[in-house]
């Protein structure tokens, strides 16, 4: 098991050599020659999922192909969400009012058909999703971009749905998503 692992990753450094950079060491006599020192990425060794039965497996794997489907509206409304808040930072309430008007009309036309095919499973984890990656909650995003009314009948709808907006993302409640999250490159 060691000697596979062991080979495993001296093919991995030995490919990614011609990537990386040599740095020498120069040392203060005349008579000893440089060293050169090869600075790797990091390697994370992750053991392999086990699961109790094909059920566990097959929700896990459900769940990796949900994020999948959400992770691009999830990228789409935390640029558009940074954009709105460098756009509209120094604007007057009434310009930022405008402002957000004029993007809200925009975000229907190019994501109100799409968004409408989601399931409730995956409505869910487009919430936690942008809590996760934003680290505001949902009901707090729609407060602050439209008015207080909104976000409370938007919270009694999502209610009605199973799903809470007013909810934090936690990490140690979600491990599942964690590690898919992860296993896709996001931190």
């Amino acid at each position: 098991m060691f000697k596979t692992l062991s080979s495993i990753l001296l093919l991995f450094a030995f490919n990614n050599v011609s990537a990386q950079q040599l740095f020498p060491t120069i040392s203060k006599d005349d008579q000893t020659p440089p060293q050169y020192h090869i600075q790797l990425n990091e390697a994370v060794i992750v053991a392999p999922l086990v699961f109790a039965n094909d059920t566990d497996r097959y929700h896990y794997n459900q769940l990796k192909h949900y994020i999948k489907t959400v992770l691009p509206y999830v990228n789409a409304s935390v640029k558009l969400f940074n954009e709105i808040n460098m756009e509209t930072a120094e604007m007057s309430k009434r310009n930022k009012r405008k402002y957000i008007k004029t993007r809200e009309k925009e975000i229907k036309a190019n994501f109100e058909d799409k968004l409408s095919t989601l399931n409730i499973t995956q409505g869910r984890l487009l919430v936690k999703l942008v809590n996760r990656q934003l680290k505001i909650n949902c009901y707090t995003i729609v407060k602050e971009l439209k008015n207080p009314v909104t976000a409370a009948y938007y919270q009694t709808w999502a209610r009605l749905n199973g799903i809470h907006l007013n909810e934090d993302y936690d990490a140690e409640n979600n491990r599942d998503i964690e590690r898919v999250m992860r296993s896709l490159g996001y931190e």
